[in-house]
């Protein structure tokens, strides 16, 4: 059943839905965006493409901000979340084998079907999928090295509107055989604004809260005891932006809402301010995209004359294709 369809039943029984269930339906339901089965979802030929699918030299960088944090590591266990194609993490056992780092285990965190079925055919290794993170089983010996690019983005989040001192929640709805953004009073009126009381909200304002983040980060909190490095890159913000970060994007191409309902992404900006918060105990530590590069790249790419890695590494910095470097942010953190 196409979505607009399973859109348009859920708006009649229930008068109106949330943009952060419409985007879950949208992006993960069995016809959702990610679970279609296509040739090619991200890449050049598909919907958009992301830095492991560009160059090997951004897995390359994670690795050594790895080996940074943990000098020697020894009998690792590697968890991708959102691994997609499992590009990244080709890469990255690749640059460890390379460093005669031994791989103890490999596991995913994938809810597409789509991307699960690809990896099983494509890879050779061997991987163990997670329906949860807290399902992961690690030997108390294993160094666990937690890593995800563009994954926290795809994490669907509610929006309110902020009117004479209390929020109000964004939902779609059908008038007439147009679809409309209208304002329903919700009971987290209160506690929104006890939970950003730090922030000043005026009228218009536009807040996004996501359980679902919440959730991922209560979970990741749940595992991470010691002998962990995490590290995440992602399209984000350090401050509360206070306007709406959905972005939608088709072949490549940015959309507005409701232009179109089938082969759309639907992504928001990743509140890093929010997982620094919760993981504050370990000290995380912030960079941009091009720091990460600048900082971690392997010396033997650094002043390399090669054409195809020069130009990798402009991607990666943000001195061509999108602003990469700049619009993409990293944050880490770990514990032995």
């Amino acid at each position: 059943m196409p979505i607009k369809t399973k859109l348009d039943k859920i708006i009649r029984s229930m008068g109106s839905i949330s943009i952060q269930d419409f985007i879950e339906l949208s992006n993960f339901d069995n016809e959702g965006f990610y679970n279609l089965d296509e040739k090619s979802k991200i890449s050049k030929d598909g919907h958009f493409i992301t830095s492991p699918e560009i160059t090997p030299l951004f897995g390359y960088s994670l690795c050594n901000q790895f080996i940074d944090a943990y000098n020697n590591p020894s009998k690792v266990h590697l968890l991708e979340l959102g691994p997609g194609n499992g590009t990244l993490t080709n890469d990255i056992l690749t640059y460890l084998n390379k460093q005669n780092i031994k791989i103890s285990q490999i596991s995913f965190l994938e809810k597409s079907n789509y991307f699960r079925e690809n990896i099983k055919k494509n890879l050779s290794y061997k991987v163990d999928f997670l329906d949860h993170i807290t399902s992961l089983s690690i030997s108390s010996d294993e160094i666990l090295f937690i890593y995800s690019n563009e994954f926290f983005d795809a994490i669907s989040s509610k929006q309110y509107v902020f009117r004479d001192d209390n929020f109000y929640e964004i939902r779609i709805t059908k008038k007439n055989s147009e679809y409309k953004i209208v304002y329903e009073d919700t009971l987290l009126s209160e506690y929104l604004k006890n939970f950003y009381s730090e922030y000043n909200f005026k009228n218009g304002d536009i807040l996004e809260h996501s359980n679902n983040l919440m959730n991922y980060l209560e979970d990741l909190n749940f595992i991470l005891k010691n002998n962990f490095f995490f590290t995440a890159t992602d399209y984000g913000y350090q401050k509360l932006p206070k306007k709406s970060t959905l972005r939608l994007i088709s072949n490549h191409q940015p959309i507005k809402l409701f232009d179109k309902f089938e082969n759309v992404d639907y992504s928001f900006g990743v509140n890093f301010e929010l997982i620094k918060k919760v993981f504050r105990k370990f000290n995380p530590n912030f960079i941009s995209q091009k720091d990460l590069i600048e900082n971690f790249l392997p010396k033997e790419f650094k002043n390399t004359t090669e054409e195809s890695t020069l130009k990798a590494k402009k991607i990666l910095n943000s001195e061509i294709f999108f602003n990469m470097g700049s619009s993409f942010s990293n944050i880490s953190f770990f514990s032995k």
